[in-house]
């Protein structure tokens, strides 16, 4: 981003000028090498399963064998821990024998080891994590509801279907596109609402509430299993994708199709790695500085000190997925760009606005570089977010009385017309009728709403987004009994603490 173009209207989400101290953070020649990095602690794990499955497929075309093909042989490890991860909504024990339910299959001594280091190193907070803003971060969510599932749902989730350059197609590969986003918003916010727990990096299970010999902190666990399910898709695409090209090159017959795509056109050189540092960091931003905007859209004013605990949360969030910490301590330490430390502790000496700003600069960045502008990427992010708007108001018609009379995909589009520019509403294909145009103003002057009507009643987005996490709460457990189909599935449901803060149980 240079710097003469500093004060455009940002296409994505906000808009007004950046700061150019922040915005020379985050040049295009910085953030792009970044592509072709993604998280070797996690993909070492992945890489030793996929080598095992070339390894089998190899045995079976020497032993010619073509009933199935050797090459299908070469993901399915991967596969298979991967199914575990998605099914059990678990992480496969290093410490068992056998950690797959059904099957006999032992994890090699290599694996097994990756898997100790991954878990052990993985829980580990960064150096410059700050308690006391951690749990400052957490009282802000705790206090307003709204964020849960409602920025999630308007916001959060749909800027990021604004992302081509292969941000979409591993949603589309990995068909998240129309019949799993569902359990992906919901799994996206019980994530979130587990993670916000008091104590969530350093308290334990309570006992009998984890299956693993050696547990980890209670809002830890979820974190790694997602940044496993991330290594484990960023590995069968790539890997898929580059058998592809090998394949073809040897014998363009024996090319094997992945969700009907032929393996050596799932994947483009152009994109990175999937799931790349990038797209990693830029997505953590939807978390962080998109959530304190969006509270603001909603008339939920932060001040400085919440602005930067808040910031300083993802960061430290981040950290746990598996974001390089070069970017995390720009991000933290925006005045310095490295971590700064008295007497042991850290210093955060940036203000929270700062904070905001240098995230701000960054998702900007991430959203320019990576906006899909071809029609193929436009049309999966569109039906992506139309697979939101149909949840969201399937939810409201089944769950409310109202909706068996009334429109309730009123309810997602005047959300999402509210948060998002009128750039990503046109990308995304979220059209604004006459009743809308004339209701956001309406809707908006009522979160604004002071003085007595507030101290009264509360904010009026926490009053809606109790109603909403009522009706939500139904929906998750429904959720989870489907998974617990399987077997082995636990529901974590939510956390007592906020279920009593958002009265979603009588105290």
């Amino acid at each position: 981003m240079s710097q003469n173009n500093s004060h455009r209207p940002i296409p994505s989400a906000t808009s007004g000028a950046v700061d150019p101290r922040f915005e020379a953070m985050w040049p295009t020649d910085y953030l792009e090498p970044f592509m072709m990095r993604a998280d070797p602690l996690a993909d070492r794990i992945m890489d030793l399963l996929y080598a095992e499955g070339r390894a089998d497929a190899a045995k079976a075309a020497a032993q010619g064998q073509t009933d199935p093909p050797p090459a299908t042989y070469r993901p399915r490890r991967v596969l298979q821990f991967l199914t575990y991860l998605i099914n059990q909504m678990a992480i496969p024990d290093p410490e068992l024998e056998h950690p797959f339910p059904g099957s006999d299959y032992t994890l090699s001594p290599e694996v097994r080891e990756a898997l100790r280091t991954y878990l052990r190193e993985g829980q580990k907070l960064p150096p410059w994590a700050d308690m006391d803003l951690i749990t400052e971060a957490q009282q802000l969510f705790s206090d307003n509801p709204i964020v849960a599932y409602v920025l999630l749902a308007a916001i959060s989730l749909p800027v990021l279907y604004t992302c081509g350059r292969g941000g979409i197609q591993v949603l589309a590969l990995t068909q998240q596109l129309v019949d799993k986003v569902r359990r992906r918003v919901i799994e996206t916010g019980t994530l979130i609402i587990n993670a916000m727990q008091k104590d969530a990096f350093t308290k334990l299970p309570d006992e009998g509430t984890s299956d693993m010999k050696n547990p980890l902190p209670i809002g830890v666990e979820g974190i790694l299993r997602v940044r496993m399910l991330h290594a484990a898709t960023r590995t069968v695409i790539y890997e898929f994708w580059q058998d592809g090209v090998r394949d073809r090159a040897k014998d363009p017959s024996s090319v094997r199709k992945y969700q009907g795509v032929a393996a050596d056109k799932m994947w483009s050189a152009d994109w990175g790695k999937p799931i790349h540092q990038q797209y990693m960091a830029g997505t953590l931003m939807t978390f962080s500085y998109i959530t304190i905007y969006g509270l603001a859209q909603l008339g939920v004013d932060t001040n400085d000190r919440q602005k930067k605990a808040y910031m300083h949360y993802w960061n430290v969030f981040g950290y746990i997925t598996g974001i390089e910490e070069e970017m995390l301590l720009k991000l933290d330490f925006p005045l310095t760009q490295k971590a700064v430390y008295e007497n042991g502790k850290p210093v955060h000496a940036a203000s929270g606005e700062e904070m905001y700003q240098a995230g701000k600069v960054l998702y900007t960045q991430m959203m320019e570089l990576n906006r899909s502008r071809d029609a193929a990427s436009i049309a999966a992010g569109r039906a992506l977010t139309k697979g939101v708007i149909d949840y969201c108001t399937d939810v409201l018609t089944r769950r409310l009385a109202i909706g068996k009379v009334f429109n309730m995909s009123y309810v997602p589009r005047i959300l999402m017309t509210t948060m998002l520019s009128d750039d990503d509403r046109e990308l995304l294909g979220v059209k604004s009728t006459l009743f809308e145009k004339l209701t956001i103003p309406l809707w908006l002057a009522a979160f604004w709403i002071r003085g007595l009507f507030a101290k009264a009643a509360g904010k009026p987005a926490n009053l809606i987004a109790n109603l909403l996490l009522k009706l939500m709460q139904q929906d998750i457990a429904e959720v989870y009994v489907e998974l617990q189909k399987k077997g082995g599935v636990r529901y974590p449901g939510i956390p007592m603490e906020f279920q009593q803060k958002w009265g979603l149980v009588k105290n």
